[in-house]
């Protein structure tokens, strides 16, 4: 057992767990196999706060690739019913994709164009970001921030949208309703003066 596995199993946790099929799955099946995240590591190549936050609920509708990798080291097929609970989570609306990723995994984290938002360990909101090409860029870049780092950015979530000016659209509303309360965002919010 690594010491990040006695850590987690001592009940350390970034968030309450979520309903999250497709976490509850893949901890049952560890449990069956005798499995620890790190095990799963090894096998997959996934960081182990990427797999940790599936198997917390923390990610809920991680990528195709990441549930593939994950499926195909434990030797077992996602049932379809966690598919389709993935499948009805990851289309908020029609047409569009939604993802959950962990910012400090990049194989977690989609190759598109989208809109995409940083997670405290509180699950509060606290930056918005978009990118007209390829999200996983702009996060990587992100890594390089002084602030890029637990408990500040624990996950993300992912909005596809092919649409450049549809995206900024977005990103800009996103940042609007996250008004003086938006963390880490300078560029189009709003402060009270006297509040800064």
């Amino acid at each position: 057992m690594t010491n990040l596995d006695e850590f987690f199993d001592n009940g350390s946790e970034v968030a309450d767990q979520k309903n999250s099929a497709f976490g509850e799955w893949l901890q049952a099946e560890m449990t069956k196999k005798g499995l620890k995240i790190s095990d799963l590591v090894e096998r997959t190549g996934i960081t182990y706060t990427g797999i940790w936050n599936i198997v917390k609920g923390n990610t809920v509708s991680p990528r195709d690739e990441t549930r593939k990798k994950l499926a195909d080291a434990l030797n077992e097929v996602v049932p379809s019913a966690v598919e389709a609970e993935i499948e009805s989570q990851s289309t908020p609306l029609p047409g569009f994709e939604w993802v959950d990723f962990t910012p400090s995994d990049l194989e977690t984290v989609p190759q598109k164009s989208g809109v995409y938002v940083f997670y405290d360990i509180t699950d509060r909101p606290v930056y918005v970001g978009k990118s007209s090409k390829n999200v996983r860029i702009r996060v990587k870049d992100h890594q390089t921030r002084f602030w890029f780092k637990a408990p500040l950015v624990v996950r993300g979530a992912f909005l596809s949208v092919p649409d450049p000016d549809l995206c900024l659209k977005i990103e800009t509303i996103l940042i609007k309703f996250l008004g003086k309360h938006a963390l880490l965002n300078t560029k189009g919010v709003v402060r009270d003066m006297d509040e800064q």
